[in-house]
């Protein structure tokens, strides 16, 4: 273990016991034997991030009471890090089967913050995704949640054509009222290859997706296929390098249970690299908050007591919580 950050272990039997431990009767965890994101072997991974006690450790049953929450004392997969891309990843995780169950009953997405909050927070990849976009022609949108960034799209955009998948069908309700009077297609499915026709999208949109699921680079060559030439990808996910998650370790709140990867500038590069895709900027982003909720977030995380802070109020704070967008593109001159 580091004498600096007692939270990193760089033991290299790491991989080993939590491959033991999850394969065992009672959890039948699945084993990923290389890097999602550049395919490196898992056994030449190093630096490793573990909750105490590791997920791999306790039945798939008993996970629900860890799916959420910024407590310090919740589990989550160990995770590695590949000396080749710079990505952190699980090397034992869900099953795909497993994973499905946990998302079709996941609340939504930061329900606890409020809505003119998320808002806010969305109109800034806004910002940043129209000096990109050419925002007209057909909107893909990966992880839609109820369509609060889609919407804002179709309203700042002369969008003609909206492909919206979501997984957690609890809140497909909400989303198909939001564009009722649109031509879109709501779907369960998180690859767009089935429902999407080749070369029919201009923008693309996967907001704190990227890092949820099993096969990123799949993904990513799923939604190669259906942009046109020049078509754009915006990414907003978790920067595992960010100052927060360096500051806090294992206490970095995406070090969950959702998260199977968790990528880095340089292992975004390197996956859209691989898939086809033209890097054109990777950025900071902003998210709002009202200061209370963040000040009892931040309490919770330290393990401190939060109950004098009202669970909302006060003005909406700016921070940098270690998140990134990332923007590619299609080659405009590679044909479909």
């Amino acid at each position: 273990m580091s004498a600096t950050r007692p939270d990193i272990a760089s033991d290299s039997s790491m991989r080993e016991k939590a491959v033991l431990a999850a394969t065992s009767p009672s959890n039948c965890y699945a084993q990923r034997t290389n890097c999602p994101c550049c395919d490196a072997p898992a056994s030449a991974a190093h630096d490793g991030v573990c909750s105490s006690p590791p997920a791999e450790n306790i039945p798939f049953t008993q996970h629900g009471q860890f799916l959420s929450g910024y407590a310090p004392e919740r589990v989550f997969f160990t995770y590695v890090r590949c000396g080749k891309c710079d990505a952190y990843f699980c090397p034992v995780y869900y099953s795909p089967e497993q994973l499905q169950s946990l998302y079709e009953e996941q609340a939504e997405n930061m329900a606890d913050v409020p809505l003119g909050s998320r808002e806010r927070t969305q109109n800034g990849y806004l910002d940043i995704l129209r000096r990109h976009s050419r925002m007209r022609g057909g909107l893909l949108e990966i992880g839609a949640d109820v369509g609060l960034f889609a919407e804002a799209c179709a309203r700042a955009g002369r969008f003609d054509r909206f492909w919206l998948s979501e997984p957690n069908r609890a809140v497909h309700g909400e989303l198909a009222r939001r564009f009722a009077e649109r031509d879109a297609t709501i779907s369960g499915t998180m690859s767009p290859a089935a429902q999407v026709p080749t070369g029919a999208v201009s923008t693309a949109v996967m907001i704190h997706v990227l890092d949820h699921v099993l096969e990123p680079r799949g993904m990513l060559r799923d939604v190669f296929a259906v942009l046109e030439p020049g078509g754009v990808l915006m990414i907003i996910t978790h920067n595992v390098r960010s100052w927060l998650g360096r500051l806090l370790g294992r206490r970095w709140p995406p070090f969950t249970l959702q998260h199977p990867q968790l990528f880095s500038p340089r292992s975004m590069q390197m996956l859209l690299t691989s898939c086809g895709f033209e890097l054109l900027e990777i950025m900071r982003t902003t998210n709002y908050f009202p200061a209370t909720f963040l000040a009892r977030a931040g309490l919770t995380i330290l393990g401190l007591p939060a109950k004098w802070f009202p669970e909302q109020g006060g003005r909406d704070v700016g921070v940098q919580l270690g998140n990134m967008c990332v923007i590619a593109r299609r080659a405009p001159d590679l044909p479909l």
